[in-house]
């Protein structure tokens, strides 16, 4: 029987960042699809979040198609300049006065020939130009946007691995080693915790009763009230995520994936109804949806990722390029064997945070979406 080489891990500090890659390559998790940000110097570490300003504003009170003065929601003054074109279905408006402070816009009515509409309470108005006037001073409108910090604090993982001297001697059908290949499951559980935590984990700054823990994505779309649509316990369906996709488009962000369970993305596939048709000759029948092509302008395209940590009656629209996992500490595994012990064992461990930018704008949570999929 083969003696065992203890010191095959005695006294190494092994990097398993390789390892990590490889698992995160076969599972199709959330962390596995983010990319990694600068290193960290520091637990606490922050960045500033910012945007373009939305050309579109909505309107809070229907107006007749004759009315001039136009009432608008918070803050959707502040987007409209005098004499700024704006679209309103197929009839075009000139602005003639704008008070930010009352929140409305005087208008002229059917510009160039066009045919004045009836304006529904909570439609959109969309500024197509904003044109100025020949030989006229500098025009002093500021609409710059303070950025804001956000900030998130680095979260330490850890697993542990054991096997005693005569479990890693005698040989094993399928396992070479049977210390590494405990230390490589306890990895992809510890990335699977990592992984929940991107998604579920709250933002605490730890004290001597209990550890700093790293916020995730529910964390922020809470803290900076990103938008949100619920189902109220139906399926999902294609106004429903249109919608969302339209609220994040309108405060200046955009998504490109729909984070969900498996039922949710049954639910989405079962949108395209029967307009996918298999041809003659194929030995396959049935379909998947892959992505998902909003009906706004330009068709913004979302990728479905499922995800089995995701809850079956919430599903996230994000923009994938705006999270960032940020290590303090590379994932690596140690020994960790007492002196004079009868067994092996390793610790691994890895310190790191997520960074969430514009969660405000490029995130939002649809929520109280049937379980199941008639």
């Amino acid at each position: 029987m083969a003696v065992a080489q203890s010191y095959d891990f005695q006294q190494q500090v092994r990097d398993m960042q390789a390892n990590v890659d490889l698992i995160l390559t076969k599972a199709p998790v959330l962390f596995g699809l983010i990319g990694t940000g600068d290193a960290l110097s520091q637990t606490k570490f922050e960045w500033q979040n910012d945007y373009l300003n939305s050309d579109t504003a909505v309107v809070k009170t229907a107006a007749a198609a004759d009315a001039t003065e136009i009432e608008l929601g918070e803050g959707e003054a502040r987007k409209f300049t005098e004499n700024a074109l704006v679209q309103n279905g197929l009839e075009v408006m000139r602005v003639t006065k704008v008070d930010e402070a009352a929140e409305k816009i005087t208008v002229q009515r059917g510009y160039d020939a066009t045919t004045p509409e009836a304006i529904e309470a909570g439609a959109d108005l969309k500024v197509i130009s904003r044109p100025r006037p020949e030989g006229e001073s500098v025009f002093r409108k500021n609409e710059i946007n303070d950025r804001i910090v956000s900030f998130n604090y680095s979260q330490i993982f850890t697993r542990y691995a054991s096997v005693s001297r005569t479990q890693q001697q005698v040989n094993t059908y399928g396992v070479a080693d049977e210390l590494d290949y405990q230390v490589n499951l306890r990895l992809q559980e510890m990335v699977r915790e990592i992984n929940n935590s991107l998604i579920y984990g709250r933002k605490y700054q730890g004290s001597d009763q209990q550890p700093r823990t790293s916020g995730g994505l529910f964390a922020f779309a809470q803290e900076q009230g990103s938008a949100s649509t619920d189902f109220g316990g139906k399926e999902i369906t294609a106004k429903g995520l249109n919608d969302a996709i339209e609220e994040t488009f309108k405060r200046g962000g955009r998504v490109n994936t729909i984070l969900c369970a498996p039922n949710v993305s049954r639910q989405i596939t079962k949108l395209a109804g029967d307009t996918i048709r298999t041809t003659r000759g194929e030995g396959q029948v049935g379909y998947q949806i892959m992505s998902f092509m909003s009906d706004l302008p330009g068709g913004a395209v979302s990728q479905v990722v499922v995800d089995q940590n995701m809850p079956k009656d919430r599903a996230v629209l994000l923009n994938l390029d705006n999270i960032k996992a940020r290590y303090l500490t590379s994932i690596y595994d140690q020994d960790a064997t007492e002196p004079g012990a009868d067994y092996f064992a390793r610790v691994i461990r890895g310190e790191l945070g997520f960074e969430i930018k514009n969660a405000k704008e490029s995130v939002a949570i649809l929520s109280g979406i049937s379980k199941t999929v008639s």
